[in-house]
């Protein structure tokens, strides 16, 4: 069997290495339109992606994550998703 808290472990071991945050993330954690209610929301995933991005320490990484933050509070999202990114980052 597979130990899931290793796994676990091992992945915040390598996103704590992170010199700079890797494009693959970039590209995924712009916010998503829904074409129902009209306006821009925040994936949940994307905002669990981004705090794990926040354990590393590299100073570009912790630059992102705060001019991401800055962005998403910007840009025309909803009211619930600018106070969960408020709360959580």
């Amino acid at each position: 069997m597979r130990n899931e808290l290793a796994t676990v472990v091992k992945l915040v071991e390598r996103i704590r290495k992170y010199d700079d945050v890797p494009n693959r993330y970039k590209s995924r954690l712009k916010p998503r339109f829904d074409s129902v209610s009209g306006i821009k929301y925040v994936n949940l995933r994307s905002l669990l992606t981004v705090r794990l991005l926040r354990l590393s320490t590299s100073p570009r990484v912790v630059r992102w994550v705060s001019d991401w933050k800055a962005s998403i509070l910007a840009d025309a999202v909803s009211t619930y998703d600018k106070v969960l990114v408020r709360k959580l980052l």
